[in-house]
């Protein structure tokens, strides 16, 4: 069985094909074929050497679709045939063994390659959304990172509850957004979003880069706004502010955000952007993550 992943950190160069012994399901494990893989940040980041929990040889790899060969002992709600989307581990390689706990159904209408590149996106939007900055109707909500595949969801997601979206991205994200219904578009290259969104937001939303800029986040945000980013802190401020740190959390599980998000994905009231599918071969994760190393628009895909 063949894996994708590396012996050093470094480029997109290091990947190499590394044999593996035939995997076998755990008692409460299901082992699929792969057939599709969303390459994300924290892929990159692995590869790069600056997650300090990975050690080498190392198969990266999160996000999986895949069709179910085999299901442990004690699993009782997986056919083998089915096909399942989950978030795990080490999903760069042709079989993947994962917790059946972890696995959620994907509809028979949807392909590997765009129900895949919903699931890390998906999941971190949907919380964010619903529980990080708890959206309420009719609420002006500002998402900043708004051109990423995460913010591209939570705008999408915070309409579906009704609220006023401004989106802060630059300008070439502009045709993209508009297709999603954002109620207001502000391109930080030739607009200060400071000066043009003042004491504008009920809930501001930063999944820019490890949530930079928050004192503009304040400087947006009204008296008693929410504002939940990827930053660990906010800067001293006189408002009256809840902040909530995105950070991972099972008050959501991801099994329960995926099955609602490939729900509306299967019924069209979701979009994903798919900026480009590679073959699941060593060329294919090379130039997958040459690709993510450049600025790209939406989820490079790995499929068979």
């Amino acid at each position: 069985m063949l894996a994708y992943g590396y012996q050093k950190f470094g480029g997109p160069t290091v990947f190499e094909e590394l044999a593996q012994s035939q995997p076998l399901p755990a008692a409460n494990q299901l082992l699929i074929n792969t057939l599709a893989v969303n390459l994300t940040e924290e892929d990159r980041l692995e590869r790069l050497g600056t997650i300090q929990s990975i050690t080498l040889p190392h198969i990266p790899g999160h996000d999986v679709i895949g069709r179910i060969v085999k299901v442990g002992t004690a699993v009782t709600d997986f056919d083998v045939g089915t096909i399942v989307a989950a978030r795990t581990n080490h999903t760069y390689a042709e079989q993947v063994c994962l917790d059946s706990d972890l696995a959620v159904t994907v509809p028979t209408d949807l392909d590997p390659v765009t129900a895949v590149s919903l699931v890390t996106p998906g999941i971190i939007a949907y919380k964010v959304v619903r529980y990080f900055a708890d959206v309420q109707a009719d609420q002006t909500v500002i998402v900043k990172g708004a051109g990423s595949p995460v913010g591209l969801l939570i705008i999408q997601l915070a309409k579906r509850l009704g609220a006023h979206v401004i989106a802060v991205a630059s300008e070439r994200y502009a045709s993209l957004i508009a297709t999603l219904g954002v109620d207001q578009f502000v391109d930080y290259q030739h607009q200060n979003p400071v000066h043009v969104l003042a004491d504008r937001g009920d809930v501001v939303i930063n999944v820019a880069i490890d949530g930079v800029g928050g004192k503009d986040d304040l400087a947006m945000a009204k008296f008693d706004a929410t504002i939940a980013s990827f930053a660990h802190h906010l800067p001293a401020t006189s408002k009256s502010i809840r902040f909530q740190a995105i950070q991972p959390t099972e008050v959501i599980s991801d099994q329960a955000a995926l099955q609602l998000l490939f729900k509306l994905l299967d019924t069209g009231q979701l979009t994903t952007t798919i900026d480009e599918q590679l073959p699941f071969n060593l060329t294919g994760f090379i130039q997958g993550h040459q690709r993510l190393d450049e600025p790209h628009v939406g989820q490079v895909v790995v499929a068979r």
